[in-house]
């Protein structure tokens, strides 16, 4: 029973962390930025960023062993890790296109 349990919660993990990158990136994309925030803060929200990213990528290989006979759950699973990945390295890119962007972490300022 404990390691359904374990599957269970590394399914919600899974799907928060992947659902919070991309919400994340589009608020990014779209939203404009604001105020600069202090030095340390971005780096330490680059840092959150890679982190979840490295997160996704760790649940995801716990649960493919897992769910290695579903294959409906293997497909969801692959299409919310594809969509992360690509929200967590757009993330961390956005911070590569201006100044402002390396500061704020928004695409528009």
């Amino acid at each position: 029973m404990a390691g359904a349990d374990t599957t269970a919660r590394s399914w919600l993990i899974f799907r928060l962390l992947a659902a919070f990158l991309t919400l994340q990136f589009l608020w990014n994309l779209l939203v404009p930025g604001g105020a600069w925030p202090l030095s340390p803060v971005h780096y330490m929200n680059m840092a959150f960023d890679l982190g979840m990213l490295i997160g996704l990528i760790g649940v995801r290989s716990r649960l493919a062993a897992a769910y290695a006979d579903n294959s409906g759950r293997l497909n969801m699973m692959y299409l919310l890790f594809v969509v992360g990945v690509i929200a967590g390295v757009g993330l961390l890119g956005i911070r590569f296109t201006s100044d402002a962007a390396w500061y704020t972490g928004h695409l528009r300022n």
